[in-house]
């Protein structure tokens, strides 16, 4: 089955691309670090996603891909801390990002039930 059409799917793809983007720019010790982690599960969400149109059991994999996404949010919210972002815009519209995949996720798997 083909994801690419869901809007989730679509916001998974968005967030892997803006975190590529906006990890370029952080300083290099914060590149190699939290910058990485973040590359690597943003990644992993967009490859959970598109998993779950081939998985047999998709409840297990939604619930996998909640956690991603909290997980995610964690990172974020860790970054600005470390005072990683360049600004405030940068970690807003992350948030927002992996803000509205989680709620996404959440909603796929309340369906499937």
């Amino acid at each position: 089955m083909n994801n690419y059409n869901f809007p989730i799917f679509r916001s998974g793809l968005e967030l892997c691309v803006y975190i590529e983007t906006i990890v370029k720019g952080f300083d290099k010790y914060h590149k190699y670090t939290i910058g990485e982690d973040m590359r690597k599960f943003s990644k992993d969400i967009l490859f959970i996603i598109n998993r779950v149109g081939l998985s047999q059991d998709k409840k297990r994999v939604l619930i996998r891909l909640r956690d991603r996404c909290e997980d995610m949010k964690m990172l974020i919210l860790i970054s600005k801390e470390l005072k990683a972002f360049k600004s405030f815009k940068q970690f807003e519209h992350s948030s927002r990002l992996a803000v509205d995949i989680a709620k996404q996720s959440q909603a796929w798997l309340n369906s499937s039930r």
